[in-house]
């Protein structure tokens, strides 16, 4: 070709200044660019050009941390009928919960994934008793069927729910819902049970109202879990697989009735309880599998304070695992000791004390519980608490909490204790005089490992496992962790 012939082909090829060469393109390739953004910097490319206007509603996943524009989020929804992997949406704060009436529907049909709303309101409307006015004002909102969704996490904060059995949500295996206020006659229980829900693994249920009576018959669901469930009168389960159940303060805060449960669970191996309880109306069937099991103990309070939980041990006779809750009120000083109250536990190989001392010595009651179980081979203390910084400051001398004091003189053989965990050490005079007396009690202890508090600094980490050192033995293997980005790791002192 000559060069005048070549030079005009060059001039056909090259692009002219300002040409939109990536609209040219098929929408499977724009998908693709679009997949490299965020969800709302997608959702903008619609300014661009008319091209891109729906380009964005073909997404595997949508993901919106603030809400956005309902009616116009429903149009691009049901413009498109591309499977959605994702569909995230939170940031409703407040906002009327009816204004999910606008997009859920068209939602339905293309979730084959998960859908998670979350309304990240300041805190529930709720007031102790029921749920506040603004709740009341937000609306109520029916649940769709979402017939391809397999996780469903809904937080309403107090807001109306709607569940009723409309139709089968045939793949569903989660569904979590937070912060609710069921809405007229429930039929959560129904639309739950195994012909609207028949692959349903796993149900959590906190913070919700107005759910008096929960009746679910389900073949599938191997996870239940109920938390503060504020007016629940009445639960019935039949579950043939379930092995993990979990019933926290749902029947506590009725002191009129009594607590009413009839569980069918003959597979269950993880029951955490920490509610009322009278053998008389609650039946748990005969746990013949059961491992684990989780509740709580108030050391100090009012008599008769702990009846439920100890009416609740004494049908347990052997178990695998224990984790018990060590409970603490802020000011003890005007109630009585507890621990007496509790004489005997199942028979356990490995226990799990949670300690919410707030700042008190535990001491005594954790003397009082290892030397009703002197047989465990593995014991992990947990010093967290879950409270803050400011919680967490010791107690005054005069305080009783120092009561009994014979855990600092009498010996305890601990002979068959192989294993010590400690959890979110602070290194407090409590602590250390505990773990001191600890070391000579399990003669036999072949590992401790101590993990610290994240607010420890690493000065102290050093003097403090330093000390421990001095405490512990030549067979004992003593392992130390710290935090560091929030990721726990094996600490490793410089000298």
């Amino acid at each position: 070709m000559e060069q005048g012939g070549e030079e005009a082909a060059a001039k056909r090829t090259r692009p002219s200044a300002g040409e939109d060469r990536l609209s040219a393109l098929h929408d499977d390739v724009l998908v693709l660019i679009l997949l490299r953004l965020r969800t709302p910097e997608a959702a903008r490319t619609s300014l661009l050009a008319r091209r891109w206007r729906g380009v964005w509603w073909l997404l595997p996943e949508l993901r919106f941390a603030f809400f956005p524009e309902p009616r116009g989020f429903g149009g691009a929804l049901a413009a498109s009928s591309v499977p959605l992997r994702c569909l995230f949406v939170g940031g409703l704060r407040g906002a009327p919960i009816a204004s999910l009436a606008d997009w859920l529907p068209a939602a339905a049909p293309r979730v084959v994934g998960e859908l998670t709303v979350v309304d990240m309101g300041l805190g529930s409307c709720a007031n102790g008793d029921g749920v506040g006015e603004e709740a009341e004002e937000r609306g109520t909102i029916e649940l769709p069927c979402f017939e391809k969704a397999t996780s469903i996490s809904l937080d309403l904060r107090s807001a109306g729910l709607s569940v009723p059995p409309v139709g089968i949500f045939a793949w569903l295996t989660e569904l979590s819902l937070n912060h609710v206020r069921f809405h007229g006659p429930c039929e959560l229980g129904e639309a739950v049970s195994s012909p609207w829900c028949p692959c349903l693994l796993k149900l959590t249920v906190q913070e919700a109202w107005h759910l008096h009576n929960l009746v679910i018959h389900s073949d599938s669901l191997k996870v239940l879990l109920l938390e503060h469930l504020r007016g629940l009168q009445q639960l019935t389960v039949t579950a043939p697989v379930l092995e993990e159940l979990g019933v926290v303060q749902c029947f506590v805060c009725d002191q009129i009735r009594q607590p009413v449960a009839d569980m069918s669970v003959p597979q269950l191996k993880w029951l955490k309880w920490m509610d009322a309880y009278d053998p008389c109306s609650v039946h748990l069937g005969k746990m013949e599998q059961l491992k684990l099991l989780s509740t709580i103990f108030l050391v100090y309070g009012p008599e008769f304070l702990n009846d439920a939980c100890l009416m609740f041990m004494s049908r347990v006779k052997v178990i695998e695992y224990l984790n018990l809750i060590l409970g603490y009120m802020p000011e003890i000083n005007n109630y009585q000791y507890l621990m007496e109250d509790l004489t005997i536990l199942p028979e356990i190989t490995s226990l799990h004390l949670i300690l919410r001392a707030k700042g008190h010595s535990f001491g005594a009651c954790s003397f009082h519980i290892l030397r009703i179980c002197p047989g465990i081979k593995r014991l992990i203390m947990d010093l967290s608490g879950r409270f803050n910084l400011k919680a967490q400051a010791e107690c005054s001398q005069d305080c009783i909490c120092v009561q009994p004091p014979n855990w600092k003189t009498e010996e305890l053989t601990l002979n068959c204790l192989h294993e010590v965990e400690i959890q979110e050490f602070r290194g407090s005079d409590h602590e250390v005089d505990f773990l001191k007396r600890l070391f000579s009690w399990a003669t036999a202890l072949k590992r401790m490992a101590v993990t610290f508090n994240y607010s420890v600094t690493e000065s102290m980490v050093k003097e403090l496992s330093q000390m421990l050192r001095t405490f512990s033995r030549p067979e004992i293997c003593m392992e130390f962790y710290v935090y560091r980005n929030m990721v726990k790791v094996l600490y490793a002192s410089e000298d």
